[in-house]
Parts: C-alpha cells; sequence; structure tokens
C-alpha cells in the first residue's frame, strides 16, 4: 500500500501541510500499516528538498517501517538529489520517474516516444550503477495504445527498474480496462521471466477509483497507491481507506484498521478539507441510525454479538474501526429509537415522556443531538418518572 502524501498537496483547493503535520501524517500511516509513501519532488526546489530530507529522517529516527520515494521527471538531473538523499541515509529511498505516455500528452508536449526510452534507459543505468531502488510510473498508462504499452514494458524490464505502476492519470478506466491492463503488463514481466512488482495508481474522474483499484488488485496488482480521504487533483485518487478496508474484507489482516478514522480526520483538519457526513468509513452518519425499523432490527443484532451488530444494517464492520452503531432521533425514528436514546443519556423512561418525545422529534425536519434532547425535557418540564 503505497500512501501518496505528494498527491494531496498537488489539490486545487487544499492547504499544503506543514513539515511537522506531515511528520504526524507519517506516524498515523505507519499506525494503520502504510508501506510506502511518496514524500515529494525534491528537485522542484531547495525547499523541498530539505523538507525530503526531514521526513526521511523523521522515518529513520522513528523506525516507521515506512519507505520513502521521491519523485522525479525521467532526467538524471531530477534524480541526482534522491541520489543524494539516498546516500545520507540508513534505510532505503526509492526514487520513481515517470513518463507520459498516451498520444494525446506526447502530442500536446511534443515529445517522441523513441527518444523518451533512450532516456529510460540512460538513468536505469545510471541509478543501476548508484545501486538504487528505482520504479517507473507509466502517465497515462491506461490511454496509451498496447502496442506502445509493450515496448515501454520490455524498456522498463532492460532498464532494470523493479516496480512498475500503472497510471489512470485522468480516471478514464473502467474495472475491466484496469484488471486488462495489469494482467498485460504482469504476462510481459512473466514472459521476460523477471522479478517485477506492478502497482496501480487511480484517479477518481468517473467516480470509479475504488472499483478499478480493487479490479487491478484482483487481478494481481502487487500494490496499490492512492491518498487518504481520496484528496487528490480534480477529483481525486482512490481513497485508501476505502481500499484497505476492502482488502480486509478479503482476507488481508496487514492494516490496524482502528487508526483509519484519526489519520482521516488528521489529514482533513490539516489540508482544512470537510469530511461529508455519508463519507464512507469515516463520516460522523456512516453508523448513525434514525429510521424506526432499522434501529430495532440494530438493536436486536446487539444481543446476539458483535458480528450481527456490524452487518445486519451496515457493509463494513463499525468495530473493526474502533467504533460502534450509533442509534439517534428524527422524525423517522420509532419508540425503539426515544427508548434508547433515553437510556444513553440517563434520562428514566416514563412512557409519557417517551410518547411526547417521538411526537417532537416527528414534527421536526432533522434528527436531535443529546442537548437538543434535555432542552425539550426541561422546557416541557415532563416528569421523568
Amino acid at each position: 500500500m503505497t500512501d501518496d502524501i505528494r498527491e494531496v498537496t498537488q489539490a486545487a483547493f487544499v492547504r499544503k501541510p506543514s513539515l511537522e503535520e506531515r511528520k504526524e501524517l507519517l506516524n498515523l500511516a505507519a499506525k494503520v500499516g502504510v508501506h510506502n509513501m511518496f514524500i515529494g519532488f525534491p528537485a522542484i526546489s531547495q525547499q523541498e528538498f530539505e523538507e525530503c530530507r526531514e521526513l526521511i529522517r523523521h522515518i529513520e529516527e522513528n523506525k516507521l517501517g515506512i519507505k520513502p520515494i521521491c519523485l522525479a521527471r525521467t532526467l538524471i538531473k531530477d534524480l541526482e538529489s534522491i541520489v543524494a538523499l539516498a546516500q545520507a541515509s540508513t534505510i532505503t529511498v526509492q526514487a520513481d520517474f515517470f513518463l507520459g505516455t498516451s498520444p494525446i500528452r506526447r502530442r500536446v508536449e511534443d515529445w517522441d516516444l523513441d527518444k523518451m526510452l533512450d532516456r529510460l534507459a540512460e538513468v536505469g543505468k545510471y541509478l543501476s550503477d548508484l545501486d538504487m531502488h528505482y520504479s517507473l510510473a507509466i502517465e497515462d498508462a491506461t490511454r496509451t495504445p498496447a502496442d506502445d504499452l509493450d515496448r515501454i514494458i520490455k524498456s522498463a524490464i532492460d532498464a532494470g527498474v523493479k516496480l512498475i505502476c500503472l497510471c489512470d492519470t485522468v480516471g478514464e478506466s473502467l474495472p475491466s480496462g484496469a484488471a486488462r491492463i495489469t494482467q498485460f503488463t504482469l504476462e510481459r514481466i512473466a514472459k521476460a521471466g523477471v522479478n517485477i512488482e506492478v502497482e496501480w495508481h487511480g484517479h477518481n474522474d468517473k467516480g470509479l477509483s475504488v472499483a478499478c483499484a480493487m479490479a487491478s488488485a484482483m487481478a494481481g496488482a502487487d500494490s496499490i497507491a492512492g491518498t487518504f480521504l481520496g484528496i487528490g487533483e480534480r477529483s481525486g485518487n482512490s481513497p485508501l481507506e476505502q481500499v484497505i478496508v476492502l482488502l480486509y474484507q478479503a482476507g488481508n489482516n496487514n492494516f490496524n484498521l482502528e487508526y483509519i478514522k484519526p489519520y482521516c480526520e488528521k489529514l482533513a483538519e490539516y489540508t482544512e478539507s470537510t469530511i461529508t457526513p455519508i463519507t464512507p468509513l469515516v463520516g460522523k452518519q456512516v453508523f448513525a441510525t434514525a429510521a424506526g425499523t432499522h434501529s430495532a432490527a440494530i438493536l436486536k443484532a446487539r444481543k446476539l454479538g458483535i458480528d450481527f451488530e456490524d452487518y445486519v444494517f451496515s457493509g463494513v464492520p463499525a468495530s473493526k474501526l474502533g467504533l460502534s452503531q450509533d442509534i439517534i432521533i428524527g422524525p423517522t425514528s420509532g419508540m425503539t429509537n426515544v427508548r434508547y436514546a433515553l437510556e444513553q443519556i440517563g434520562i428514566p423512561l416514563s412512557e409519557e415522556l417517551a410518547s411526547n418525545l417521538l411526537a417532537y422529534a416527528k414534527s421536526k425536519d432533522r434528527w436531535l443531538s443529546r442537548d437538543d434532547i434535555r432542552t425539550y425535557i426541561n422546557s416541557q418540564k415532563i416528569e421523568a418518572v
């Protein structure tokens, strides 16, 4: 699993987290179980270089177990800064360089594929001679013709890359396409008889980033790159918290789900982003139920055990995220909701109180908070018992 904090900072309308905030996000990412993290593009400025160095030092000194990855163009002058960072560290620092390979990108940029592949060979030799860990991101891979993609993969193999990242750069792919391009790449790697990992990096322009990420994983991709909360350019990236939970439900136990919400909340705070109430897994509404019949079923399920409670009206297990199902009162509620809510705030139950409170709730156009309930009871001077 690769967390791309660099991609987060490329989003147009977010605040860039400070260096200290990014260090805290690194700590939380390690607790979740993230293996790799894109930390920056050190060649773009001296400040970026210094910040990358500080983040690498933080990973090293705190033994976080995360491999830092630095981005570069397929140019030796870009890679020199990453080499300097790697040589100054006792942990592995990975260089990731990219090629924009689709016909539309090449036409706009006036890039020649043959020359691009020559540069790939040149940087591959440069990094191999220095015993560096390096990977190739095939930018816009999903809009690259098969014959061109075949040439690029063969050139990457010849250049000695250890990981090929297939980028669905503008969220073009459908899940079936994500599976096919992953299989296509794996077949060519297997045919060459080499050991190269394949990673999927998707965007959410069509709202399919999670589906495509899972399709690629099921087709054999070794890792998924994305961002927590899906924060990234345009419509964002594959939201890693969702991918992680789906992997967990498929039998992958390499992640600690209880740290997902703390990570997402800190990321939202530091980027000044909003977690909407219906954001899967971490929104405040996702494990809250106001409907009367559903609430009754959840409370019945609770008596049968956590597995029943987690799944009777949910597709994901709240308990594994350190959360629980919540029953609230609203205009669609029933008496079960009222009795439960009064019990939770420690107000003794009377039938008159419950009936009046339910009638009041049904007259409103929104749910009632605990303070709303107390205010109503006090205003009515209803005896609690």
